[in-house]
């Protein structure tokens, strides 16, 4: 066959994945060097040195797959986009948290990626990439329940016992007395009050740095939205009489001086909240109370117009690298004449 074994080319959705791994790893080498440059830690050091380590060989393995099939190389983010020497913006705890909650991310998209690949080098890199993630949550997870920095998800202790739905009332939650929460949405509520802190603390920190008044303005938007998210989700907890995840906006220093471009910092927030859409809908699929299924509903749509807008932004700036492509066989046909 013309151009090589058709069977051993990358599939749209290999080439994606590693199109996305690059780019995302690229970021995260440059918010590495620069933790790394400030932290003081060394436990915290630790697993940061361990986190850069991991997305560098990713770099490498991903060049060398993409080289192979003659595709080009993203650009992805580089040296232009940090500047390790700028004053420390976040203290250690939060870079801490900052890796952990990450590697969840990392974890997430690792494990959705591996199901759409069916070449055989593919399917080992990415159990690889998965088993590393996995070890990096591990050791993050590890040296912050060490420090009693996370708050550990509520713990019932009411004792259980084995029994089965016996009225419909048990989905509503609109009127009259709601039934509490069940474990499976707190996990949900949980795991997404806990990225969304995450997000916030970004706002805080990239909003006072951003040099655009554009982007500035935007990174106060996410964080207002991303505030108000975080009362719905805790609240709903609280009215169990549940335990909420700590806060952490004392972990931003005062620094104005800019240690990633604004590109940089604008691609991050709108992506994670372009992940939130995924993990708002995974926790509404499990919910099993009307209003919470409600509340994740009107959440998406928030979360999912404001994404949106980040990226109208960088596409006005000239900022968004075009993923890989199918071809516009009718933009050819006119091509030609």
């Amino acid at each position: 066959m013309p151009g090589g074994n058709y069977e051993d080319k990358l599939t749209a959705a290999e080439h994606a994945t590693l199109w996305s791994q690059y780019v995302n790893d690229s970021l995260s080498i440059c918010v590495l060097r620069y933790f790394l440059n400030h932290v003081k830690d060394k436990e915290i050091r630790n697993v940061l040195e361990f986190a850069l380590k991991l997305s560098e060989s990713h770099i490498k393995k991903i060049k060398g797959f993409l080289s192979k099939e003659n595709q080009p190389i993203p650009i992805g983010f580089t040296d232009k986009d940090v500047n390790v020497d700028a004053p420390l913006l976040f203290t250690d705890i939060y870079m801490g948290i900052y890796i952990h909650v990450m590697a969840i991310h990392g974890g997430t998209r690792y494990a959705g990626a591996i199901g759409n690949a069916t070449r055989a080098d593919i399917r080992k890199y990415m159990k690889q990439v998965i088993d590393e993630t996995l070890e990096l949550h591990d050791r993050s997870s590890n040296v912050l329940i060490q420090k009693g920095v996370i708050i550990k998800p509520p713990i019932l202790n009411n004792q259980q016992e084995i029994d089965f739905v016996g009225k419909q009332s048990y989905l509503t939650g609109w009127f009259g007395k709601r039934r509490p929460v069940n474990a499976i949405e707190i996990s949900g509520i949980y795991v997404n009050m806990l990225k969304t802190m995450i997000k916030i603390i970004l706002d805080l920190g990239f909003g006072q740095v951003a040099q655009l008044k554009e982007v500035q303005k935007y990174m106060e938007r996410s964080t207002q939205v991303c505030r108000k998210h975080f009362e719905i989700l805790s609240g709903i907890l609280k009215q169990s009489n549940l335990s909420i995840p700590r806060t952490y906006e004392a972990e931003v220093t005062d620094s104005t001086i800019p240690p990633f471009s604004d590109k940089l910092m604008l691609y991050h927030i709108a992506t994670l909240l372009s992940a939130s859409i995924g993990y708002y809908g995974e926790a509404l699929a499990m919910a099993q109370r009307r209003d919470i299924s409600a509340n994740y509903a009107r959440m998406i749509v928030e979360i999912g117009l404001l994404a949106e807008d980040g990226m109208n932004i960088l596409i006005e700036q000239g900022w968004f690298e075009k993923p890989p492509m199918a071809t516009d066989h009718e933009d050819l046909s006119k091509k030609k004449f």
